[in-house]
């Protein structure tokens, strides 16, 4: 389960932490830079309450908020400090997009690639990134989240280089597709009903399989908005039902819904959990 718009006190209630551990739910916690301080002891509060927990960093916006070539040195050291406030072993997951300012143009309808990475800075980039993973893998699991794009690549990384996010080069345990059926739907600007959404989510699911193996996994969604604050969300739970059956009908059944801030906000937690894991 992705983990950003709650605060820790708030995700580490009791009760919360007892609804995803009968469910057999992991939890993928959100670290920003101001949430560091009180990450420690969220996370031990989250561990002894017999939950799975995995770390998502995030740096500051204005240094590009997501993991890309770009922001790899920042991104790194910001991890380093975050897993050093964690319990041993804790797994890592990077967030591989573009810059924030870049994502944000693309869904204000302005399609630039300004600032791109050279060849040069984007094989540094890479290189910095896949030592920073075999440093980081060798003492926890590693995995990443990415955008839909990359899986209709057909041989290279002209995708991974145009949006500055090198995936199939990084020795990570999984890569998590965002195959987000309430975007295809909500952003297609009603050329996408929910049918076709699904359909996608459908292609999607096979793609990352046949571009990943048994790394292929699938986040799904949303339940309300993330980070750039518009983003549409499902009708309710059957429809996160409805695209894990797709998921799983498809060979992929390692899935990740976004996010549990939303299912809190919307309630009760009970049928938003039980959509993910029945």
């Amino acid at each position: 389960m992705w983990c950003e718009t709650l605060s820790y006190d708030e995700v580490a209630r009791p009760a919360l932490l007892g609804a995803l551990r009968a469910r057999g739910v992991e939890l993928a916690l959100a670290v920003r830079p101001p949430e560091l301080a009180g990450l420690a002891a969220a996370a031990a509060r989250i561990v002894d309450a017999g939950v799975t927990l995995a770390l998502w960093p995030m740096i500051d916006d204005v240094d590009g908020r997501w993991v890309s070539v770009g922001s790899a040195a920042a991104f790194t050291a910001f991890a380093d400090r975050a897993l050093a406030a964690a319990p041993a072993g804790t797994e890592l997951v990077l967030d591989l997009e573009p810059p924030m300012a870049q994502l944000a143009a693309w869904r204000g309808g302005r399609l630039t690639f300004a600032g791109r990475p050279t060849r040069a800075d984007y094989r540094a980039g890479r290189a910095s990134l896949i030592a920073a993973v075999d440093r980081w893998r060798a003492a926890r699991p590693v995995s990443t989240a990415v955008l839909p794009f990359v899986v209709a690549e057909v041989a290279g990384e002209w995708v991974q280089r145009l949006l500055g996010t090198p995936v199939t080069a990084l020795p990570v345990d999984r890569h998590s597709v965002m195959a987000y059926t309430s975007l295809y739907e909500g952003w297609s600007r009603g050329l996408v009903g929910r049918r076709r959404a699904e359909a996608l989510l459908g292609v999607t699911a096979r793609l990352a399989r046949a571009r990943f193996g048994t790394r292929a996994a699938l986040s799904l969604g949303c339940v309300s908005t993330g980070a750039l604050g518009d983003e549409p969300a499902y009708r309710g739970p059957a429809e996160l039902a409805a695209d894990v059956a797709i998921a799983r009908a498809a060979g992929v059944d390692d899935l990740t819904a976004f996010d549990l801030g939303g299912m809190v906000r919307r309630g009760p937690i009970e049928g938003w959990l039980d959509a993910l894991t029945a």
